[in-house]
């Protein structure tokens, strides 16, 4: 997942994309099968932003969007989890 902070001050987020590479005016986002950066031709593409138009490009996990696993205490909190968002 990636954080794209445009010209205006605008966040995008490309949930999914597991690598860029500027392709022309455009920088472009891909997903890869293979879940790692390397592009190829079985990689499908996600997004495209103007290259000038982008301030910065942050890899974001996606425990950093506030997701966790929290026990539910249903049993004494063994095997069974709801997700909740927080610190």
């Amino acid at each position: 997942m990636f954080e794209v902070v445009l010209s205006d001050s605008e966040t995008q987020v490309i949930r999914g994309a597991n690598g860029y590479a500027q392709e022309g005016p455009l920088t472009t986002f891909f997903s890869s099968p293979r879940s790692r950066a390397q592009i190829d031709s079985r990689s499908e593409r996600l997004g495209s932003f103007r290259t000038a138009d982008i301030r910065r490009i942050v890899r974001r996990e996606l425990e950093e969007v506030g997701l966790r696993a929290v026990p539910d205490d249903a049993d004494g909190g063994y095997g069974h989890y709801v997700f909740g968002g927080g610190s």
